[in-house]
């Protein structure tokens, strides 16, 4: 049955990994029944896709699954889609090599025909033999993992919600570490390895897109950023295909003449110096480079140049959101008061200046507090409203604060912070100094907690404000 993104992280690890990983191993199965049909060219693709992120999924939550997601099964579904590698690197190159023959001269082309030739014959012969091995490895795969999946006994109990965010924290660690390696246009391997790491938080996300902030553009912005690292990845390929074939070409044509030279066969060598398939080949050759080197000034543009980090620590900090999920939530009371308590006159308090990030549905706040002549800095995300509300929160330092802040201007808020110890609470009173609020707040241990105002303060208390927008700080904030 398929679920919708906030059923899925309402389950457990386990039973939401099940259902994923079904999903797609169903719309496997559902390609692998128009294999049969030759003029289904998608068939293939689309199977390929399913087994993918069904590994893709495996792999990634396997500390939360144990044998269920052995290494074993894993290495099954890999060979599944190695078995298609060939022919579908041969098929995505005749159509990108096809669109460029405009770009060759007519004594050029026969270089790109032959090259045409050899991968088609690699294209029919590979998916020729992955259509006989797909089908039948597949149903037996297919029967295992879900055999697995009726026995399972979860290893890392745990809500979903909560593996789905320290799986986003690293993967987008470690999709911004990868990218970051990236050193030339040139860089195959590093680029080949970025490619897998987008790929692999792209198919992370997309279960839960929709319960995310700006789920769905977050999964545009990593498809197009695949997609580049894939043609990237292409054209390395297609470079290492065409200088392999080239040297062949060249060995087998220099030999063909020497031999018709020796011979005497100035007919057939003059033909033979007509029909040069070597000029195309390095014609071809050219303008991959051409393109690697546009994609990759693309690359650099687009995010290599600064926009990496901010995507990937927005993610990682939505990655930490979900694994805080139902441990670290913040239950408190709020109140309007009147003006300052007298008592709390009296009492030291902290200087304290906050402002918040750009953003649409999440929104991180950046403080500053000054007490006895220390400054500290923290970083703090809140979502919610009510009572109760999910806080994640970490010290930061001067450094990461003075480089944050001038982002926050125009939303910000200037307050001096009091705090009384009642009995086994602590109330809050904060003096707003860049305009006329004073607010109460207590932070409770449940919300069943009851609440009994202060005699210092209940004089003061002009109403309670809990839940209500307009004295949530980010909307006080100017």
């Amino acid at each position: 049955m398929t679920r919708s993104s906030d059923e899925l992280l309402d389950l457990s690890a386990d039973k939401a990994v099940a259902c994923i990983v079904i999903g797609h191993l169903d719309a496997a199965t559902k390609a692998i029944g128009r294999l049969s049909k030759p003029h289904d060219t998608e068939a293939l693709h689309d199977f390929r896709v399913a087994v993918r992120r069904a590994r893709s999924v495996f792999g990634a939550y396997r500390p939360w699954l144990g044998k269920a997601a052995g290494r074993k099964v894993r290495r099954r579904l890999r060979n599944l889609v190695r078995s298609t590698n060939a022919g579908r690197d041969a098929e995505v190159q005749i159509e990108w090599l096809e669109k460029r023959r405009s770009k060759l001269r007519r004594g050029e082309r026969s270089g790109l025909n032959w090259l045409l030739r050899r991968l088609r014959k690699i294209k029919l012969d590979g998916y020729a033999a992955a259509r006989k091995r797909v089908t039948a490895e597949f149903i037996r795969v297919d029967k295992s993992v879900r055999s697995r999946f009726a026995k399972l006994i979860p290893v890392r109990p745990e809500p979903f919600r909560s593996a789905f965010g320290t799986l986003l924290q690293r993967h987008a660690a470690a999709a911004a570490e990868r990218l970051s390696e990236i050193v030339s246009a040139a860089d195959a391997r590093h680029s080949h390895a970025a490619r897998l790491g987008v790929k692999r938080l792209r198919y992370l996300v997309e279960p839960v897109a929709t319960s995310l902030p700006d789920g769905n553009a977050t999964i545009k912005r990593l498809k197009a950023l695949q997609d580049l690292l894939g043609e990237l990845n292409d054209m390395h390929v297609l470079a290492a295909t065409v200088e392999s074939d080239l040297k062949w070409v060249s060995s087998k044509k220099t030999k063909r003449m020497h031999d018709l030279a020796l011979e005497g066969r100035e007919r057939e060598l003059a033909s033979e110096r007509r029909r040069d398939e070597r000029d195309g080949l390095v014609r071809i050759a050219c303008i991959i480079r051409q393109r690697r080197d546009e994609l990759f000034a693309t690359l650099q543009e687009e995010w290599l140049s600064g926009q990496v980090a901010t995507f990937t620590e927005a993610l990682q900090l939505q990655g930490a959101v979900f694994a805080a999920e139902g441990r670290h939530k913040e239950v408190e009371r709020k109140f309007l008061l009147s003006g300052l308590p007298h008592r709390v006159r009296e009492t030291p308090y902290a200087e304290i200046v906050q402002g918040w990030l750009p953003g649409t549905q999440l929104r991180e706040r950046l403080r500053r507090t000054s007490e006895n002549g220390n400054d500290r800095y923290y970083r703090t995300v809140k979502l919610g409203s009510g009572v109760e509300r999910l806080e994640i929160e970490e010290e930061a330092t001067r450094e990461l604060f003075e480089t944050m802040w001038p982002l926050t201007e125009g939303c910000r808020v200037q307050k001096r912070r009091y705090r009384i110890t009642e009995g086994p609470l602590v109330w809050e009173i904060d003096d707003f100094t860049d305009r006329d609020l004073v607010l109460a707040e207590v932070e409770l241990p449940s919300r069943n907690t009851p609440v009994v105002l202060p005699a210092w303060l209940e004089p003061h208390v002009v109403r309670e404000v809990t839940g209500e927008a307009a004295y949530v700080n980010l909307n006080l904030a100017r």
